[in-house]
């Protein structure tokens, strides 16, 4: 007979074949276990990197010639995308840091192929800046995205290892990580790059009539480093290269500066050959108070970051007797930690709802019903895991908290199919003929009321930009279970149903409330007057439905008005800000005084610290922006006890508000939601700087008077002190210097000039001509400097002889928003505080 005659219709095919059932039970539940194991995990939804960045450096630049010269050539060439939806720039004394924010409907797809434009635009631009300023650098892979792993390379046992070997050891476990299979990025930070310097004595080069270029033009000569040429024979072709390229320290000081009659002057007659690292250096890392390096790595996006972890760990382990005696490598942040523990208890929830409502089950349709429901929950989430999978998903606190708010949807199909089946045959209706019955009455109820969720989920799945990146999965998670659940309902749940529907006889000795459910007369007949009531008078159903929607908001202004919480992690941070005229010197003595204090602190376990930048990320909403920021430095901090961490941070903010008045502190706890810079933000715009910094300090002020404020800030800082050097320019003309060459050779006396480089290995180090400290670090020294004459003129021309140097002042930074000048004023909140209230009440206050 075939399977399509009306005895046998093609719906009841699970129901009169039972091998097919349970081959595709089976094949369900194997599917979903492989697509659990395979699924990437990660504590939080990865965010598409919408906010690349384009970093210039313009060493000796003021603000405003940075902004002038490196800014807008760079803003106008980006202004010809379209994708691009604002560009933010900080132009600051050295620095251009523009921020790009793309349009939300940039996906990871378009992104790669957008980024290369990027690129290209910049490169145009690049041939517009002026001499002096370095190629600019477009970052595209920092963004609200969390490293997965960071590991500390510190001293062991009490040492104190050179800044330089740290970072030669941080190197090489960055690049055993990079090898690791899943791995995406590594960076290091709080490195010390290493150079060879050349110390020259000022006065001895005064004494003998030579000035600086002189020893600088004599080393550039000597570091041979080119081929010369290839010698072809008839078997083998040679090439030359000449020898002298510069290889040790006594190398360079053999190198003759000067040959003539009865004088002959080499490096090392008036300088200090020594290999060094750069002073100042750009970031220093410390980690429970030891000078560190920090090794940041990040996992794929396919990967699952609890497996990555763990082999991370083994390469760190491997790498760590390689490191010797005094020196050792330690994982001071793994977020496979956070995920599993995360995942683990976003799990136990989904489980202990699941026997909750198969507990309700029992009690209200019986054993057997719950019997045959229970099938659907793990059958459904088995299916929804593999069609997650198949579509590219990721395991992590979204994607499951969709599942949890699913698990009461996901039964009502399976409730109703099982319900409607067993009263048929309660009836006496065949067990077969009750399923058709039941398939034939509910398909269309049921494929309404499942498209009725899903599409009230839909906006949530669609959502666009970042907003999306991260609830998108819950709306997609639970689409997928309702659509899953329908399916199953009306296919093998119904099957089920039609086969294990019927009692048994041994069934009629237990309790009343085992076999049919908890009921009742009284139960059901009151509920049917109630239902009758109310379809006999809709004005009364409506009323008792308005009356607890208004129960319900009036309940709703009870709760607080934060929309995005706080999280429940042990770990939370900390910030500190200084003038910006402050040298990373001074904020690194500030940032070990407030170390030593949390050292002494019983609730504190572990600190790691950047001075100079921002901390590499450990929570998907940090963004590090504050990249060459001397004045500015950032811990994350780790608590003994979760739940001590809101009490830490009020605690320390109050006690650090108090110790350093010079400094702006910050403690805050990781918050859920996109990525802020403060609580509250207004921006003033405008052409003026001078207007933009008034106003700006007005409303800073009265921002600052709100109780819940504890800081308040603007972009366009105070003045920073600054020197002159005012030449004339009729001594000058006759020393045959013009004020370029006046500009470049200071330049080249305070930070040094090139003058070859040292290869060891595969690495190469510069070699820089540099004054003492003392003749470069202070006001004194500087007044001491000497100008090369021009040719003709005497050997050198003192910088007082020619000019006097003033101390003024000017603007320390200047930040635009779409190619306008920009004030934007941060409140930053006290813990606890609501940021909505706050936005109003200062709105109300400022008008």
């Amino acid at each position: 007979m075939s399977r399509n005659t009306p005895e046998r219709p093609w719906y009841l095919a699970f129901f009169h074949n039972r091998y097919l059932l349970g081959v595709v039970v089976v094949l369900i539940a194997a599917a979903g276990w492989a697509s659990y194991q395979a699924l990437p995990r990660t504590e939080d939804p990865v965010i598409t990197n919408r906010d690349p960045m384009v970093l210039t450096s313009f060493p000796g630049a003021s603000a405003e010639r940075v902004e002038a010269q490196v800014t807008e050539p760079l803003e106008t060439a980006l202004k010809e995308i379209a994708e691009i939806k604002h560009v933010e720039s900080t132009s600051r004394a050295g620095i251009s840091v523009l921020k790009i924010e793309l349009a939300d409907a940039v996906t990871p797809q378009t992104k790669e192929p957008l980024f290369s434009r990027i690129r290209d635009k910049v490169g145009e631009a690049a041939r517009l800046l002026p001499p002096g300023a370095d190629e600019p650098i477009f970052d595209g892979r920092r963004g609200a995205v969390a490293f997965t792993l960071i590991a500390a390379v510190r001293g062991d046992d009490g040492t104190d290892p050179t800044s330089a070997l740290l970072s030669r050891q941080a190197e090489e476990l960055a690049d055993r990580l990079r090898n690791l299979p899943g791995t995406d990025i590594v960076r290091v930070y709080g490195n010390a790059e290493e150079e060879w310097t050349v110390t020259v004595d000022d006065a001895e080069l005064t004494a003998l009539g030579l000035t600086l270029d002189d020893v600088t033009r004599a080393l550039r000569a000597a570091d041979s480093k080119q081929a010369a040429g290839e010698v072809f024979g008839q078997r083998h072709r040679l090439q030359i290269e000449v020898g002298g390229s510069f290889t040790t320290a006594s190398r360079i000081r053999e190198i003759p500066i000067v040959q003539r009659e009865g004088l002959s002057v080499r490096v090392g007659d008036v300088a200090e050959v020594s290999r060094s690292v750069t002073d100042p250096a750009p970031s220093m890392g410390l980690s429970d108070g030891a000078p560190t390096v920090f090794v940041a790595a990040r996992v794929s996006a396919d990967q699952r970051v609890d497996r990555w972890s763990g082999k991370a760990r083994e390469v760190i382990d491997a790498f760590q007797p390689e490191l010797g005696h005094g020196l050792r490598a330690d994982v001071v942040f793994d977020q496979g930690v956070y995920t599993s523990d995360r995942l683990g208890a976003l799990g136990s929830n989904l489980l202990l709802g699941a026997m909750v409502v198969m507990a309700v089950v029992v009690l209200t349709m019986g054993w057997r019903s719950s019997l045959i429901i229970s099938f659907a929950l793990p059958l459904t989430a088995a299916m929804t895991l593999f069609l997650f999978a198949r579509g590219g998903g990721e395991l992590h606190q979204m994607s499951i908290f969709g599942m949890i708010i699913a698990l009461g949807l996901l039964i009502d199909n399976a409730i109703v199919v099982t319900d409607e089946i067993r009263k048929h045959i309660a009836s006496g209706m065949a067990a077969a003929d009750a399923v058709g019955a039941t398939l034939r009455h509910l398909f269309v109820p049921l494929l309404s009321s499942t498209l009725t969720s899903v599409f009230a989920f839909m906006p949530i799945m669609l959502l666009p930009g970042s907003t999306g990146d991260f609830v998108g999965s819950i709306g997609t998670s639970v689409i997928i279970a309702l659509a899953s659940s329908f399916v199953l309902s009306l296919t093998l749940i119904a099957a089920l149903a039609g086969r294990l529907g019927a009692n048994r006889p041994w069934e009629d000795r237990l309790p009343g409330f085992l076999r049919h459910g908890l009921g009742g007369s009284r139960l059901t007949d009151g509920t049917t007057r109630l239902l009758t009531a109310t379809t006999k008078r809709p004005v009364l159903g409506m009323s008792l439905a308005a009356v607890l929607s208004v129960v319900g908001f009036v309940l709703a202004g009870s709760l607080g008005s934060q929309f995005f919480p706080r999280t429940d992690r042990d770990m939370f941070t900390l910030e500190v800000t200084l003038p910006t005229d402050a040298p990373v010197d001074h904020t690194a003595a500030v940032t070990r005084s407030i170390d030593t204090h949390l050292e002494r602190h019983p609730d504190i376990a572990h600190r790691n610290w950047l001075i100079g930048g921002s901390v590499p990320n450990v929570y998907y909403n940090q963004i590090m922006n504050r990249d060459g920021a001397a004045n500015f430095a950032q811990a994350f901090l780790t608590s003994h006890r979760a739940e001590d961490v809101a009490r830490l941070v009020t605690e320390l903010q109050d006690e650090f508000d108090r110790r350093y008045p010079e400094a702006r502190v910050l403690v805050k706890k990781f918050a859920q939601g996109p990525p802020v810079a403060a609580d509250v933000e207004f921006r003033l715009s405008g052409p003026s700087i001078d207007v933009l910094r008034q106003l700006g300090e007005e409303v800073r002020l009265e921002i600052a008077r709100h109780p819940e404020i504890l800081h308040a800030t603007t972009s366009i800082n105070r003045d920073e002190p600054k020197l002159w050097y005012r030449a004339d320019e009729d001594l000058a003309r006759d020393a045959g210097l013009s004020q370029g060459e006046l500009a470049q050779q200071l330049e080249g006396s305070l930070r040094g000039q090139q003058a070859g480089s040292v290869i060891e290995g595969v690495e190469t180090m510069p070699v820089t001509v540099r004054y003492r400290n003392d003749d470069r670090n202070s006001v004194p020294g500087v007044r001491r400097l000497n100008f090369q004459a021009a040719e003709g003129a005497s050997g050198w021309t003192p910088l007082s002889a020619i000019g006097s140097l003033e101390l003024r002042s000017e603007v320390g930074s200047i930040t635009r928003r779409n190619g306008l000048r920009t004030n934007s004023i941060l409140g930053f909140a006290r813990e606890g505080s609501l940021p909505i209230e706050i936005t109003e009440a200062v709105r109300a206050t400022v008008g």
